[in-house]
């Protein structure tokens, strides 16, 4: 079966097309844009997948990989539902992909990186986690993670003026080289 995770519905509700006007754009069938509208049940083929996201001036990226390693909470997954939420949802996903981390210490679920084409600032942050969490565990940080992704801005995150300089000084080796910079707290959740 074919996963996916290019926002179709919203794409196109975003343009203001019908079913049918995006029908007669992308040359595919009516049955095809359905299935791909609502790719729960649907098993469309790569080449609608790819017709449907030129239209909508996207790009398609093959991940193989075993069922198991793609679980929702792992980094690829947390960083393709932010792309797909947008980038102010980063909170949320990358909260759940810690819990679920700590939780099992599955090293599946830091397998795979992010994506190509992701906002280079997630990048960083999910890798200087994962190099955090690995750490935590003791288990071995995969390859990717181990990577520099320095920033050519600093990223504070937690977005205050006033809590700049205390995260200069908390923020994890992990974080501060990749140029982020969080609390000590960070990955701590109450």
């Amino acid at each position: 079966m074919i996963q996916y995770y290019l926002p179709f519905s919203f794409l196109r509700r975003r343009r203001c097309l019908s079913e049918r006007e995006l029908t007669r754009a992308s040359a595919l069938s009516r049955g095809a844009v359905r299935q791909l509208m609502c790719p729960i049940e649907a098993n469309p083929t790569m080449s609608s997948i790819d017709q449907l996201a030129q239209l909508f001036g996207r790009s398609v990226d093959v991940l193989l990989c075993a069922d198991d390693v793609l679980s929702e909470y792992s980094v690829v997954a947390a960083a393709i539902a932010i792309n797909r939420d947008g980038f102010d949802s980063w909170k949320t996903h990358l909260y759940n992909f810690v819990d679920e981390f700590r939780r099992s210490a599955d090293a599946r679920l830091v397998t795979l990186p992010p994506p190509s084409g992701t906002d280079p600032r997630i990048v960083a942050l999910f890798a200087a986690t994962t190099r955090t969490l690995c750490e935590d565990v003791g288990i071995s940080t995969p390859q990717w993670a181990r990577r520099r992704y320095f920033l050519e801005s600093p990223w504070f995150v937690a977005g205050m003026k006033s809590l700049k300089a205390s995260a200069l000084v908390e923020s994890p080796l992990p974080f501060r080289s990749n140029n982020i910079f969080v609390h000590q707290n960070f990955l701590t959740r109450a």
